[in-house]
């Protein structure tokens, strides 16, 4: 049980220690880490040097690490001295690493092993700018302390005993093998897991820009292609507007793409700004549905339908309108994009009539539905439920990612229900500024009573045109 817990912890610290954004190690995380494990040695080192009575100096010394290496933890995680503990602890190393060696039996001692495992630890792990010059130095260092050991012997305090001497390496390299090489074990596999995603991200994005060149020349063409047809005299009304519908629809498919690329750029560069006020929001879904029931392409039947309860009719809400159309648009463009035919439906619903403490809307439709096994990564960019090109939809897959973190900034979270098969509905939960439930991530139970309400009206709301 207790190797067990050992690997967990050990396992979850090294989640910490990788940056996930672009697949490298922490190296503060990892500092700490290893300041962790110089004070467990440096501490069982004292307890052994106590049970073996080596001597009051190098009790003293090893106490006195031990102090060191708390000291440089604490001005590390808890004062955010990272830096600056960075360059005590490398000062520290060239002084601990000649009392160890003068008080310790010199080259006979656990000193040099020590050492041997530090450094390269600290070359693997460190950023420093000049690693390879401290290392140099320890190298020099060492080499010095052999001298001083060859020529003046009488400096270095030898182990009363052999026996002594013998315990004292056991427990070193007990510890060694126990803590040191399982660490670095997990960091190694950590470090290689998280390569792998960096080069899968890498991939992605490279697959992402060959598939924009793809989405942007193709409705391109058509609207070139059909304007020039339009340009033909002999052509009856029916087929110009046949034509017409066609530039239409793949300039509304553009301008999304367009959208969609810059919107995921704000995102990611933290510009995103927002700008609250009181939304009135049946006049606002009603706003919405107008806008995007032109916009279904002429070759689907899809019925988009919106829906709002009577009881409601006069709810407002504070909120951001223009991030809050986005979100929307966005999860009915792409319900609209999945169902080839039958109905697309949005709504919402409300905690109470006046001054809501939470808003669920909900866009509901009848195209093929969401496998549970997507559904796990579907709110993430560049994708749209599934790899298969032969299948892919018009789209880059970011209109779902954009509108979960937009959702996000308005204190708001996105769910789906799918069962794979046929259909989807799509929620976003809104909580008023004023909510005692801000933190979005923490409603599982009350969301769970919320969609029941919801869907109560979804069966209600099928049967409208």
């Amino acid at each position: 049980m207790k190797n067990k817990m050992a690997k967990f912890t050990i396992a979850s610290s090294l989640k910490r220690w990788n940056d996930s954004n672009i697949g490298k190690l922490n190296s503060q995380e990892i500092y700490e880490q290893i300041l962790k494990l110089c004070i467990l040695l440096a501490g069982v080192a004292s307890i052994g040097n106590i049970i073996l009575k080596l001597g009051n100096i190098l009790i003293i010394s090893t106490i006195l690490i031990t102090l060191i290496f708390v000291l440089l933890y604490y001005l590390c995680h808890f004062k955010g001295y990272y830096k600056s503990s960075v360059k005590i602890f490398i000062a520290s190393q060239f002084l601990i690493l000649n009392v160890l060696w003068l008080n310790n039996g010199g080259s006979y001692g656990p000193t040099l092993l020590i050492f041997q495992a530090f450094i390269p630890m600290f070359i693997f792990f460190t950023e420093l700018k000049n690693k390879l010059l401290i290392v140099f130095g320890l190298f020099v260092n060492i080499h010095f302390l052999f001298a001083i050991e060859y020529f003046y012997p009488h400096l270095i305090i030898l182990y009363q005993s052999p026996v002594d001497r013998l315990f004292d390496a056991l427990v070193i390299t007990f510890l060694f093998f126990i803590i040191e090489i399982p660490l670095l074990y997990f960091i190694q596999k950590q470090f290689f897991s998280q390569s792998q995603k960096a080069i899968n991200s890498e991939k992605v994005k490279s697959a992402f820009l060959a598939n924009m060149s793809h989405e942007i020349r193709t409705p391109m063409n058509a609207i070139i292609g059909f304007s020039e047809l339009l340009g033909e005299s002999e052509l009856d009304e029916s087929t110009k507007k046949q034509y017409i519908d066609i530039i239409k629809d793949n300039g509304n498919i553009l301008l999304h793409l367009i959208n969609n690329v810059m919107d995921a750029s704000k995102l990611e560069a933290g510009i995103v700004e927002i700008h609250n006020k009181t939304v009135s929001l049946k006049p606002f879904l009603e706003r919405l549905h107008a806008s995007l029931k032109p916009q279904i392409p002429s070759d689907k039947e899809v019925v988009l339908t919106c829906h709002v309860p009577e009881e409601l009719e006069g709810v407002m809400f504070y909120t951001d309108e223009l991030l809050l159309y986005q979100i929307l648009s966005n999860l009915v463009t792409n319900a609209i994009k999945f169902t080839d035919k039958g109905y697309v439906k949005f709504g919402f619903e409300a905690s109470s009539t006046v001054d809501p403490e939470w808003i669920q809307f909900y866009v509901s439709d009848s195209g093929k539905g969401i496998s549970k096994k997507n559904q796990e990564n579907i709110f993430e960019r560049f994708n749209q439920g599934h790899f298969d090109m032969k299948n892919k939809k018009d789209g880059v897959g970011l209109g779902l990612s954009i509108s979960n973190e937009l959702a996000k900034k308005l204190n708001g979270v996105i769910g789906l229900e799918s069962d794979g098969k046929t259909g989807s509905t799509f929620y976003v939960t809104m909580y008023s500024h004023k909510s005692k439930h801000k933190d979005s991530g923490k409603k599982n139970g009350k969301n769970q009573l919320i969609k029941a309400k919801t869907c109560n009206r979804l069966e209600e709301c099928m049967n409208v045109n």
